[in-house]
Formats: C-alpha cells, structure tokens, sequence
C-alpha cells in the first residue's frame, strides 16, 4: 500500500536528520576521544601511533631515528670492494620534529569542522607517517667522486718497443673503466631522504676499450725500415723531440692514410713548441716550431724504405743539412701536410727515439709483406734539381726501379 506523498516527506527527512545527528555525535566522539593524543588512524611503517601523546610520539620517533642512525647510511660496492659511508660524513639528520607535526598535528590547527572531517576521514582510510632524514649533499657527492675516481683509469694501448738487440717487445693493452658517481648519487638520494638505512648500492662502471688492442699488434715481427737524422740540443732539439714523441706509438692499418698534421697537431707556444730556425718565404727566419720538419722529413725516408705510398709531399723552397736533396718533406700548421698510404697486408708501427743528437723512426711491420725484398733510395741530379727513384732489390740486384719526383731547389 502506497502511502500518502506527506506521509512519505515526513520519513524521508525523519532519515535525514537521523544520519546528521548521527555524523554530528560520531564526530563530537571522535574528537573527544582525539583530545590531545595522536588521532585515530595514525600509524608509522605498520605500527599504531593512535592514542599516543605529543611526547610519547616525540620519543616513538627518537628512538626510531637513533636505531636507524647506528646503521652505516650508505654502503656502496664494486666488485668485492665496499665503502661504507657514515651518517656523519654526509651530516645525515632525521627530521623528528617534522614527523611529529605530522602525526601528532594532523586533525588540529583547523576549524572545528575541518580537524572533526579530517579526524573522521583518517579514521576511516589510515594515514602512514615516515621519518625522513636531511643531508649534505656537497658532501654526499664527494664521497661518492672520490670513490668513482679510486675506480676509474684511463685505458691503456698495447704498445711496441724494441730491445737493444733489435727485436719486438710486446705491452700489453689495459681496458679502461668510467665509473659514474652521477647515475649512483640519483639512485641513493630518494632513499637517504626517506631515511631507509642501510642503502646499498653498486656504483656503475663502463669499460671502455683501448684504441690499439694486442691483436691490432699480433702480426707485428720486425723493422721494416728505420732512418736517422743529426740534431743538437736547444730549442730545435726540443721541438724535434716534442714533435717525435707525437708520432711514437702511431698505428696505421692496411689501407689507412696517416697525416702528419693531424697526428703532432698544432706546432704552438701552446702546445709547448719553442721559437727556433725555419725557412720561411724561401727565407732562413726564426718562428714557433723550427725543427719540425726534420721530424716529417726523417718520417718520410723511413717511409719510402718501409715500401709505404707517400701521397701528399712538398719539398722546402731551400736544400736541408740534415737530409738529401730531393729526400725532405716540409710541413706546415694547416697548409702542407706529409701523407702516406699504407698498402701492405697487415698494418705498420711508428717508433721513434729522440736522445738529445739523434732522430731515429722506425716502422714496424710485418717482414712477410715486403716478400723478402729490400729497398734503397737514389738520387740523380744536381743539388738543386735531384730526381729521386726508389730501387727494390732481391738476393742483391735491383728487380725494379721507382721514379718518385723531381724537385727545384732555389740557390
């Protein structure tokens, strides 16, 4: 049976009233029950903290910061290597005060009907409170650069070198590591904020591969040809042995093109050249890097005696004193380079040794690719003009004979 639409209003807004009073006393009791504790629904990594006072909740939060504190804050591994960091290194500090405020404050400090809402709603969905920690962070990452530099070296190329009597002397390549102290710091920051003690973490480490491995090296036998020049001490001699110590440890492979300019770069005050004789203009002058060029000149005879392709080479405007004529190569910062092709089957080495009075490069290489033949240079001509031919010889006599260029000296 239906009843009357008054009769119907009347228990509608009975209901209505009955829930309000019902909030209204259900909040009055929350709040009363809250008085000066920590409010219904509070608790801390699983523990209750309702009901307990401003006090008690400062102490709950000590002594939970004091256990945590008895902890290394951070311990960071490589391998079997460990670095334990301490809380006083980083000056590490649990924030307690703010972790009181935050359960003992929540539901106060409002309206009446906003800490009674409040109280009601932590009453019913919970709310976590966690110490967290403040810290330095200057500090914090120079631990960790100081533990990234400990890991990382500089890869290292296998190397060459040649025993008094001559003979190949393999270095082993060392495979470098980049240690990353930033990636690490990202990582371990959230979590010393949070308080959560002990981090532990792996600093992240790169290998990173040396340019001349032992196998690039591996079919390396013998010297394939050496050239030496007379120098004296002074500023020449140093830019000569500065420039010579650029070209040492120079790996080129089969078919690669080695660039002079590109390997000793720039010859400036800078890069610690000195102010020596140069033949500048055709003239005899004094600038930055005088000297230089006996170093490309003695490379470039090494060349030709390796049986290597020159393919980029200028003569000076003037004869040289340390070489033959027609048997220099001059260089110049951005403007004239010495080039050579490498055309064997396997790749060759530089080596060479300034001592104070001699130039000496050596090419090393593979004896079996020049097929037993040796090689000599000959100079046809006057001193101005020479023509330079390259002669290869097998058991003693010369099986072929190489043009390789006429230059003009001025007198």
């Amino acid at each position: 049976m239906r009843l009357p639409f008054s009769t119907e209003k009347i228990l509608a807004v009975t209901a209505v009233s009955i829930a309000f009073v019902t909030c209204v006393i259900g909040g009055i009791s929350v709040s009363i029950t809250n008085h000066d504790r920590v409010i219904l629904g509070i608790q801390s990594e699983g523990k209750t903290l309702t009901g307990m006072s401003e006090t008690e909740i400062r102490q709950f939060f000590l002594e939970k910061a004091r256990a945590k504190m008895k902890k290394p804050a951070l311990v960071v591994t490589s391998g079997s290597q460990r670095w334990d960091i301490q809380a006083t290194d980083i000056e590490l500090t649990p924030n307690v005060e703010q972790a009181v405020q935050d359960a003992y404050g929540t539901g106060r400090g409002g309206s009446l009907l906003t800490n009674t809402l409040t109280q009601m709603r932590i009453a019913l969905v919970g709310k976590d409170v966690r110490l967290t920690a403040t810290y330095n962070d200057d500090k914090l990452q120079a631990k960790l650069v100081a533990i990234a530099t400990s890991l990382s070296r500089t890869p290292k190329n296998a190397s060459l070198t040649l025993s008094p009597r001559g003979n190949v002397e393999r270095h082993a390549a060392l495979t470098g590591r980049q240690a990353d102290a930033t990636t690490l710091h990202d990582t371990v920051t959230p979590k010393l904020s949070a308080l959560a003690l002990t981090v532990r973490a792996e600093m992240p480490v790169e290998e990173m591969a040396p340019a001349v491995t032992d196998d690039a090296l591996a079919s390396i036998d013998g010297v394939l040809a050496s050239y030496q020049t007379k120098y004296s001490p002074g500023n020449r001699g140093h830019n000569i042995a500065l420039a010579a110590g650029k070209l040492n440890g120079s790996l080129v492979k089969p078919n690669g093109i080695f660039s002079f300019n590109d390997t000793v770069g720039l010859r400036t005050a800078a890069a610690g050249y000195k102010v020596a004789g140069v033949i500048l203009d055709g003239q005899l002058a004094d600038g930055i890097g005088g000297g230089v060029c006996q170093v490309s000149s003695t490379l470039y005879n090494a060349v030709l005696l390796a049986g290597l392709t020159p393919t980029a080479r200028t003569s000076h405007a003037l004869p040289s004193a340390y070489c033959p004529p027609g048997l220099d190569a001059t260089v110049a910062d951005g403007q004239i380079d010495l080039q050579f092709r490498n055309q064997l089957a396997h790749s060759v080495y530089l080596l060479t040794n300034a001592d104070g009075h001699t130039l000496t490069v050596y090419i090393l290489g593979t004896r079996a690719d020049l097929g037993g033949k040796t090689i000599r240079l000959e100079s046809n001509g006057s001193r101005l003009h020479p023509s330079v031919y390259r002669l290869y010889l097998a058991g003693g006599q010369v099986i072929e004979r190489e043009f390789l260029h006429t230059d003009s000296y001025a007198s």
